[in-house]
Order: structure tokens, then sequence, then C-alpha cells
């Protein structure tokens, strides 16, 4: 892993076992940053994820941390003087604990944020959504928002990264046209443009060594969810099998999902608000879908 030999500085990475996070730790690495990665579980951050997400091992991290971010026991001597960046891309994916996006998205945040207080950081950088103003009523949405609120009344330096969506997201439309049928929401042709996680870790490093207070991103190109199960399709080499689920129909089902559980209730109920809107943003990344579905279906670690 070639890394810049500049010392840049020192930087806490929170939620380092997931998607964007395993990307942002090798990301800051690479820049020439020690690095700090803040994990429930040290053997997680050194496992590969799933959609391509890499492993991170010993030898790339300058410090392991294990603790939960929603425990702010758990947190004490996280932020010191001597750290200049904190980066959080803390938040719900794909966990199974009951807990919900106020409980993680917003609380664990409000308690990364709580931890620089009285420490000269440089920057606090973290990731939200973009076209949070298309779906501002909903529980992920709230917590989001809530934590740029957070930031601003903190006076940290900041800066709120806006992703358009993740590519980790697309990689379960490779799934299905794997197995011969996609399901789309909606009527399938509103506009994204998701972006993979290590184009988004790069973009999330320079913004953290930029000046702006909110830097939106996205991947190289404008697809509708109809392209994107095309693409898969060809990818596997599959018929175009497509079945789209009113949203009517989705919304009854989000209702009964939320009655058994409040957090996959909210999850699924902000499946289906994304599939309803356009989420655009400046074209940042490089990588491609159908590179990242063809590596994906060619079971390569990544692109």
């Amino acid at each position: 892993m070639p890394i810049s030999a500049e010392f840049k500085g020192r930087v806490v990475v929170a939620g380092a076992t997931g998607y964007l996070g395993k990307y942002a730790v090798r990301a800051f690495k690479q820049r020439g940053y020690w690095v700090r990665a803040l994990t429930r579980s040290a053997e997680r951050l050194a496992t590969p994820g799933p959609f391509s997400a890499p492993g991170i091992p010993a030898d790339e991290i300058d410090d392991v941390f294990v603790g939960e971010a929603t425990r702010p026991e758990t947190l004490a001597g996280l932020v010191d003087d001597s750290i200049d960046i904190v980066f959080s891309c803390v938040g719900i994916s794909r966990q199974r604990d009951g807990l919900t996006f106020e409980q993680v998205d917003h609380h664990a945040n409000k308690n990364l944020i709580d931890q620089c207080a009285g420490h000269s950081i440089r920057r606090f950088t973290y990731v939200s959504m973009l076209g949070a103003d298309q779906i501002a009523d909903l529980a992920i949405t709230k917590a989001h928002e809530a934590v740029v609120q957070d930031l601003e009344a903190s006076g940290l330096p900041h800066t709120i990264v806006r992703p358009s969506g993740y590519f980790s997201d697309m990689g379960a439309v490779l799934d299905m046209a794997r197995r011969g049928r996609v399901l789309l929401v909606g009527d399938g042709n509103n506009r994204f443009n998701p972006i993979h996680g290590r184009d988004l870790a790069e973009v999330c490093v320079d913004a953290s060594e930029g000046e702006d207070r909110v830097v939106e991103a996205g991947g190289p190109e404008i697809l509708s969810q109809r392209d994107l199960a095309e693409i898969a399709f060809d990818v596997v080499g599959k018929p175009v099998k497509v079945t789209v689920v009113p949203a009517w129909l989705c919304n009854g089902l989000v209702k009964g999902i939320g009655l058994l559980s409040t957090q996959f209730g909210d999850l699924a109920e902000f499946i289906v608000r994304s599939g309803e809107v356009d989420g655009v943003g400046p074209a940042r990344g490089k990588i491609t879908v159908r590179e990242y579905f063809e590596a994906l279906a060619a079971g390569r670690p990544d692109v």
C-alpha cells in the first residue's frame, strides 16, 4: 500500500468497520495520516465486508480503539490534544441490534462531538446524505440533520459530506439479477449517481483537508433504477426480468415491518422513499457501476 512520505497529522476514523469506513481508514493512511480506528470489533475491522468492503489488517492501522459510539463511557481517551481530524461515517447499515436511527445516527455521533470538547481538533468531518430536503420527514434524515445541527452548535470547524448513494447498496441489485429477477420500487425511473466507497473515501479526505462546510459527491454516471438493473443482468449474462412494485404497496409493507421492528421499519421506509426521488450529486467518483458489478461477479475483492 503506497503511503505518502509527508506526515499530514493524526485522525480518528469512527465507523471504521463499515463499507465507507474501511475505505476511509485506507485513504487517510495512504495520504500520510496517523490513523486511529474506532471499532466495536478489531476482528471485524480486519475481515473483508460484503459488497467489496476491504479488510484492514493491523499493519495498516496505527491504533485500534475498541469502543461503542452509542456508549460514551467506552470512548474516554478516543480524542486527545494530538488529534487533528475526527472523521465519522457512523450510522445504521446492516446492524441487527434493534437500535434506532436516533440512537445510532444521531446520539452516537453526538457522543463523538462531545469527545472533542476542550481539544483543538482541526476539523470534524461527518458523512450525511444528499437530498435530505426531499425526505426530511424520515427518521434517518432527522437523525442525520440533528448531527449537522449539533456540529453547528458545537463551534467545531466541520465539514458535511453529502454522497448521492453507496455502491454497496447497489450490490443487492446484482444479487437479484443473479437470481433472475430484479424488484424495483416505484416506476424505476428515478435518477441518481451512486459513488464507489474508494472514490468517496478520497472525497472525504479532501474535504477533511479543505475549508468547505458542505461537499456533495456522486459517481461518474447518472442512472435510473432500470438502468442499474439492465447493467446487472448484462454482467451476469441473464435476460432482463424486472418487476415494478408500486409505491402504495411498498408503503403498506413498510407499515407492517414497522409493527414488528422499529429499526427495520424505518430502514424499509428510507429504501422505499429513496426509490421515489432523484439524487444526483457532482461527479467526483471515477469507478462505474459496471466496473463494480463485474468485479463482484468475478469474485474480485475490489475494482
